[in-house]
C-alpha cells in the first residue's frame, strides 16, 4: 500500500472511532436510562394536544377474590363493557382492539364486531392456549386518543395490539400551536429525538436548570376527557369549512400519533397490527361541499344548477349526458365534492369503473366534513407500517378483492358496509379470518391450525344466535337518524327500511320510516307510521311532534295544535315544540296564545333571536303590540298507565287584558287524540273539534294525526 493510501486509512480509522465513540456513548447511555425507567417523549405525552382529564377506561374490582378490570361506569357511553384478570394467567395471551366505532363495532355492539369474531375463532383455532380479546374501540375516538388509550393498556400486560383508526381524524375541533409552523424537516428531527430517552433525559435535565424553557402544556390544545364531536354541536355541519392548512396539520398528527402508537406498543414488550381503514365510496354521498376559492356568486350559482341538472340526468339514466354536464361544472368549480361524486356515478352506471374509482375517491379527498379516512391518511399508514416494520393488514383491499371476484369491480359500496364506514356482519367476520392469517405469519398462532368449513359454520351460527334483534333493528334506525340528520337521505332511508323490515315496532324505528314516508310524499303511510310510534309509546314526545308536522302539511291546524301541545307537556324544555305550537296559533289567528307559546320557547332556548322577528311579524298582522307573556299553567289527568287522559293549558294574555287563552285536550290512552278546543276564561271559543274511534271528525269532516 502506498503512503498515500495508508494515510487515508488511518485517517478512515481515525474517523470512524470519532464517530462510534460518541454513538457508543450515546447507546449505553439510551440502555442505562432505559433500565432507570426513564421513557422516551414520545412515549408520555402528544405534542399536539392535551387531555383535560385522566379517568382510566378499566377500573378495578374484587370478585371471588380475584382482582379484575372492568369498564370504567362512566366510559360505557362509547366503550362496550369488558372485564379480565387484572393479573393473566399462565398460557393467556392477551389482545386489546383499538380505534374507533369500527372497532366497537357500532352500529351493533362487541359481540359482532371483529373483536367479538376473533373471541371465537382464536380458541377454536388453539384451545391449547387461553386467549383474552379485549374490544377497547371507543365510539368517534380518534388516532390521537387511541394512543393516549394505549399508555393505560399498556400496563396491562399486552401481548398484542389491533389498532383500527383514520376516520375520525377531523371529528373534534382542535388548533395546532405555533410550534407546528416549523419547517417539515425541523419536525422531522425533533419527532426522532422525542424517541430516544437520551434527548428526553437532556431536555428535563435542561429545563430543571434554567437553561431551557419547560413546555407549557397550555401551548398545546387542550381537549376534554370525553370526546366532544362538532357534529354533536347544534350548528353541526355548519362548523365545518375547507382549511387546507389544517389538513396538513392533522395528517401530520396523524402521523406523529401511529408513531406514538408503534412506540408504546414495543415500549410494553407487545406485538402490533394496523389495521387499512376501508370506507363505502360507491353509495356514500360526501357529506359537505363547498366551493372552489374564488368563484364569484354567478359562478357558484352555476355550479349548482350544473348539479342539479347532472343529477337529473343521472337519475333518468342519460348517464352520457349527465357526464358531460358534470364535467362542464367541474370545468368551473373542481373542488366542489358532490359535482365529482355525481360523475363518478355517471362513470359507473357506463362501466367505466377505473375512472369512476378516480371520481368517487376524490368526492371523498374533497369532502370538507371528512367522516371517511382521506386518501393521505391511508397513505400516511401504510408508510408508518413500512417505516417502523408494523405488520398491516388491508381490509380495504381485501374488500375489494372479494367485490371484484363477486362483481367484476373494485368500488365499495352498500354490499359491505351499513353506512358511511361501518362494516356489516359479515364484514367484522372477514376482517377477523384476515388478522387470523395475520396472526399465523407473524407465529403467533400455530402454522398448521386450520378452522374447517364446519367448524367455521358452528361460530357463525353461535353469533346469529347470539343477535339481538331489536337491538339490531334500533340501532339501524339510530343510524338512519344520524344520517337523515347529516343530509344522507338516500342511505338513511335505505337503513330505515331493513329497520322496519325486521319486525320491530319500537318508536325509533317507526318514526324514521315514517319520516321518509312523509319525503316521498306518502302521507297515509307517514300517518300509519306515527301513530303507531305513539302506540308504541304514548309518554314519548317525539311521535307527537313528528304528527304535528304532517298535520300542517296535511292542512290541520286544529291536529297540528293539539300535538305540538301534548310534545310541550311531555317534555317541557323542547323549544321547538313550543315555537311550532306558537306558529300554528297563529296561523289561526289566535295571536295572543301564539306570542305566549313563541316566548315560552325563547324562554327556554334564549339563542334563539328569530323569535323576536316572529313575534314583530304577529303584532304587526294582528295590530297589536304585545307585552311580554308569562309562564302557561297545565291540568293534567293521566289513565293508570301514565299516559295524558285530558291536557289543559293556561296563558296569561300577552297583550296586557285580564282574559286567560287556552287549550283544552283529551286523549286515549294509546295516544290517539279525541277532543280539542280554544278556550277563553275557561270557556270553549268556537267549536269544539272531537275525533270518535274510527278518527272522523265531530263535527267538522277531517282527520286527526
Amino acid at each position: 500500500m502506498s503512503d498515500a493510501g495508508e494515510k487515508r486509512r488511518r485517517l478512515g480509522a481515525k474517523a470512524a472511532l470519532a464517530i462510534a465513540a460518541p454513538v457508543a456513548f450515546l447507546a449505553t447511555l439510551e440502555l442505562l436510562l432505559a433500565l432507570g425507567g426513564v421513557a422516551p417523549a414520545v412515549e408520555r405525552e402528544d405534542p399536539f394536544v392535551g387531555f383535560a382529564g385522566n379517568i382510566p377506561l378499566f377500573v378495578p374490582e374484587t370478585a371471588d377474590g380475584e382482582e379484575w378490570l372492568a369498564t370504567s361506569s362512566g366510559k360505557l357511553e362509547l366503550f362496550n363493557p369488558q372485564r379480565f384478570p387484572r393479573r393473566k394467567a399462565p398460557g393467556t395471551f392477551r389482545i386489546f382492539c383499538l380505534g374507533g366505532s369500527t372497532a366497537y363495532g357500532r352500529p351493533y355492539r362487541d359481540d359482532t364486531s371483529f373483536a367479538g369474531w376473533l373471541r371465537l375463532i382464536l380458541p377454536a383455532l388453539d384451545p391449547a392456549r387461553r386467549w383474552e380479546v379485549i374490544n377497547a374501540g371507543g365510539i368517534s375516538y380518534a388516532s390521537y386518543r387511541v394512543a393516549e388509550l394505549m399508555e393505560e393498556l399498556a400496563s396491562y400486560e399486552p401481548d398484542l395490539f389491533i389498532v383500527y383508526t383514520g376516520h375520525n381524524e377531523f371529528l373534534e375541533e382542535r388548533t395546532y400551536s405555533s410550534i407546528k409552523e416549523l419547517p417539515r424537516p425541523v419536525r422531522g428531527l425533533s419527532a426522532l429525538l422525542a424517541k430516544t430517552r437520551v434527548a428526553t433525559f437532556m431536555g428535563a435535565v435542561m429545563a430543571e436548570v434554567g437553561l431551557l424553557e419547560r413546555q407549557d402544556t397550555n401551548n398545546r390544545f387542550l381537549l376534554p376527557e370525553a370526546v366532544a364531536a362538532k357534529l354533536d354541536r347544534a350548528a353541526g355541519l355548519d362548523l365545518y369549512a375547507r382549511d387546507d392548512r389544517l389538513r396538513e396539520q392533522v395528517l401530520e398528527h396523524y402521523r406523529s400519533s401511529l408513531e406514538r402508537i408503534v412506540s408504546l406498543s414495543r415500549s410494553a414488550g407487545s406485538e402490533l397490527v394496523f389495521v387499512t381503514p376501508a370506507s363505502n365510496l360507491r353509495s356514500c354521498s360526501p357529506f359537505k361541499s363547498e366551493h372552489t376559492d374564488g368563484l364569484a356568486p354567478e359562478q357558484s350559482a352555476r355550479s349548482r344548477q350544473l348539479l342539479e341538472v347532472g343529477r337529473r340526468q343521472n337519475q333518468e339514466g342519460n348517464w352520457t349526458q349527465a357526464l358531460a354536464t358534470l364535467d362542464q361544472g367541474l370545468a368551473l368549480d373542481p373542488r366542489f365534492a358532490e359535482l365529482h361524486f355525481e360523475r363518478g356515478r355517471a362513470l359507473f352506471s357506463l362501466g367505466r369503473h377505473a375512472k369512476a374509482k378516480q371520481a368517487l375517491r376524490r368526492a371523498r379527498d374533497e369532502d370538507v366534513c371528512p367522516l371517511r379516512a382521506l386518501s393521505e391518511l391511508e397513505a400516511a399508514l401504510v408508510t408508518v407500517a413500512a417505516e417502523t416494520g408494523t405488520r398491516l393488514v388491508d381490509f380495504n383491499g381485501l374488500l375489494e378483492r372479494d367485490l371484484e371476484s363477486r362483481e367484476g369491480h373494485t368500488i365499495l359500496g352498500e354490499e359491505d358496509f351499513l353506512d358511511h364506514v361501518h362494516p356489516t356482519i359479515d364484514g367484522h367476520r372477514r376482517l377477523a379470518l384476515a388478522l387470523t392469517e395475520a396472526l399465523r405469519e407473524m407465529r403467533l398462532v400455530p402454522a398448521e391450525a386450520v378452522l374447517s368449513d364446519a367448524r367455521l359454520a358452528q361460530i357463525e351460527g353461535r353469533v346469529e344466535e347470539g343477535v339481538d334483534h331489536e337491538r339490531h333493528a334500533e340501532a339501524l334506525a339510530s343510524l338512519a337518524w344520524t344520517l337523515d340528520w347529516a343530509g344522507q337521505r338516500e342511505e338513511s332511508r335505505r337503513l330505515a327500511l331493513e329497520a322496519l323490515e325486521s319486525g320491530v315496532e319500537s318508536p325509533r324505528v317507526l318514526l324514521i320510516a315514517g319520516k321518509h314516508a312523509a319525503l316521498d310524499g306518502d302521507g297515509e303511510r307517514a300517518l300509519d307510521l306515527y301513530r303507531r310510534a305513539v302506540r308504541a309509546d304514548p309518554l314519548s314526545p317525539t311521535p307527537h311532534y313528528q304528527l304535528g308536522l304532517l298535520a300542517i302539511e296535511l292542512g290541520r291546524l286544529e291536529a297540528a295544535a293539539a300535538r305540538f301541545f301534548l310534545a310541550t307537556v311531555l317534555w317541557p324544555p323542547d323549544a321547538k315544540a313550543h315555537e311550532k305550537l306558537g306558529l300554528v296559533m297563529a296561523e289561526r289567528g289566535r295571536y295572543g296564545l301564539a306570542v305566549a307559546s313563541l316566548t315560552e320557547a325563547k324562554r327556554r332556548d334564549p339563542g334563539r333571536p328569530s323569535i323576536d322577528d316572529l313575534i314583530a311579524r304577529i303584532e304587526r298582522h294582528a295590530g297589536v303590540a304585545f307585552g311580554s307573556a308569562g309562564e302557561p299553567h297545565l291540568e293534567i289527568e293521566r289513565y293508570p298507565s301514565g299516559a295524558v287522559r285530558t291536557a289543559r293549558g293556561v296563558w296569561p294574555d300577552p297583550s296586557g287584558g285580564s282574559a286567560s287563552l287556552g287549550v283544552h285536550t283529551e286523549w286515549g290512552e294509546d295516544g290517539a287524540l279525541l277532543r280539542f278546543a280554544d278556550m277563553v276564561n275557561g270557556s270553549v271559543l268556537g267549536a269544539e273539534i272531537g275525533w270518535d274511534r274510527s278518527r272522523k271528525v265531530v263535527p267538522l269532516a277531517e282527520r286527526a294525526p
